[in-house]
């Protein structure tokens, strides 16, 4: 009876012993399963937030390249990065210096209208002093300006002082020259003949050659002072030349011009008029001079002759048919006795022109015998 109960518990803790075991495999899989589970919820968070980061950089980015302003600030910063980094922090340590800008332009404000200053430099050079870092941010902005306030200032003759702006605080800032002395005007109108001016002239094919058929306007309004409509010694419409080819039509601006070919400062109405052009091949009118060869009837003399007609038109390269000057015609005068009309004697055509208006000329010739 022992024995048996003895396997009854040994068979009772056996079963015990693997049901704890699997009970432990279960909770040791669970675990795992668990701790497999925890590390790839992490290792997804971790991609998600390098990704995120990764996707803010883009858009931060995008933004900057899309914005023309913020360019400018990141390109500024990393200069001045470089330049620090090239100069070995010089540009920091050095905390004052000076510099020049030349050729910085003058601006009129507050000029009463129907009025006219004169006297106003058309630029002024900018002396700095302070941290070389400032001035070096101020040389690569370039967001200053100086101008001429004239508020308060009616006709006659000032002394007014420049002034500047966009300067950073830090920096003291000279102006070479500081005061001015001013006229101010009032404007009067005046008419002027407009003529016309080309330009690009060198881009201009020299085979061609361009006249100008019609301006819309023949006359224009000028208002100016009294001092600088003296000046004014021809007024043009601008007509720019350059790659024409064919006939054209063109808006062009009008500019008026001082006898040194200067152009003056001045309000022009119209500001602008419509040019038409024609576009030919290049050329020019010469006349025709006849070359006699030959002896006349004895007892005879040339006494005049007429051509018709007088003069041709020759085409060509302007540099082709720039010297040639005349064209000549051969006329034998062998044995003739009295008054003569020769008709269709041709043209000597020089092989450098491509067309001549006429081939062919007439030639009425006196001849009289001596007495």
């Amino acid at each position: 009876m022992s024995n048996k109960n003895d396997r009854i518990n040994h068979n009772d803790s056996s079963t015990d012993f693997f049901l704890k075991y699997m009970k432990k495999e279960k909770q040791e899989k669970e675990k795992e399963e668990e701790q497999k589970e925890e590390f790839n919820d992490r290792k997804v968070k971790t991609i998600q937030f390098f990704g995120n980061i990764y996707n803010s950089i883009n858009k931060v980015l995008d933004h900057i390249l899309l914005s023309k302003r913020a360019v400018i600030i990141l390109s500024i910063v990393l200069t001045i990065v470089l330049y620090v980094t090239s100069t070995g922090g010089q540009v920091i340590s050095q905390t004052t210096s000076g510099t020049t800008i030349k050729n910085v332009a003058v601006n009129v404000e507050g000029l009463k209208e129907g009025y006219e200053v004169s006297g106003i430099p058309d630029s002024v050079t900018i002396g700095l002093i302070g941290p070389s870092l400032d001035i070096y941010t101020t040389q690569l902005t370039k967001s200053y300006s100086v101008y001429a306030d004239l508020t308060d200032y009616g006709e006659g003759t000032h002394t007014v002082n420049l002034r500047t702006r966009g300067f950073d605080n830090d920096l003291t800032v000279m102006i070479l020259p500081e005061t001015t002395t001013i006229k101010i005007s009032p404007k009067v109108t005046k008419t002027f003949d407009l003529g016309y001016k080309f330009k690009n002239q060198e881009s201009f094919d020299e085979k061609y050659a361009v006249s100008v058929t019609s301006l819309s306007k023949s006359a224009v309004q000028i208002s100016a002072s009294e001092d600088t409509l003296n000046r004014i010694d021809h007024v043009y419409a601008i007509i720019d030349i350059a790659d024409k080819d064919k006939s054209f039509s063109q808006k062009c601006a009008i500019k008026a011009y001082d006898a040194n070919g200067k152009e003056v400062n001045c309000t022009i109405a119209p500001s602008s008029v419509v040019a038409k052009c024609r576009v030919d091949t290049y050329s020019k009118v010469v006349p025709i001079q006849p070359t006699f060869s030959g002896t006349l009837a004895a007892g005879y003399s040339l006494k005049s002759y007429r051509l018709s007609p007088t003069t041709v038109t020759i085409y060509g390269k302007r540099s082709d048919i720039g010297d040639i000057n005349t064209i000549t015609c051969s006329v034998d005068i062998t044995g003739l006795a009295g008054s003569t009309t020769l008709s269709g004697l041709s043209l000597n055509k020089d092989e450098k022109i491509t067309k001549m208006s006429k081939d062919t000329v007439d030639i009425d010739m006196t001849i009289e015998k001596g007495e």
